[in-house]
């Protein structure tokens, strides 16, 4: 019978005086300290929802988080890529009326996170 532990793992004390294991997701420790952007949420929520097995893998190789930073990454920058050929397609308004200017900002950028959403988060990878 196996006494050794199948991991040497190293804790640290909580404000509540517990101790929590200190684990790394990955193999770089800023990428598992990084936030989640809308998009990584959404391509995870897409990738439990319908590739569970894939995102299994992701998980098992310790790539998620890096891959949930690309997608959150990439799909940010072609996002503002968009809502400035959008601009320059359908120029805002000469009014000032602010509300005006805002719903019509509103609708270039929600046309954008559309087909973000669409070519980069809806994918398996």
């Amino acid at each position: 019978m196996r006494t050794d532990p199948l991991m040497n793992l190293t804790y640290q004390k909580g404000k509540d005086g517990l101790l929590y294991p200190e684990l790394q997701i990955s193999e770089d420790e800023k990428t598992d300290r990084t936030p989640v952007g809308k998009f990584g949420r959404l391509w995870k929520e897409y990738m439990t929802e319908n590739h569970p097995h894939r995102l299994s893998e992701l998980v098992a190789q310790s790539k998620i988080n890096e891959t949930i930073s690309k997608v959150d990454g990439e799909a940010e920058s072609r996002k503002e890529r968009l809502i400035q050929e959008l601009l320059k397609a359908q120029p805002m308004p000469d009014t000032e009326d602010p509300l005006e200017r805002a719903g019509h900002m509103n609708m270039i950028t929600a046309t954008a996170e559309e087909i973000v959403l669409n070519e980069l988060v809806l994918k398996v990878r």
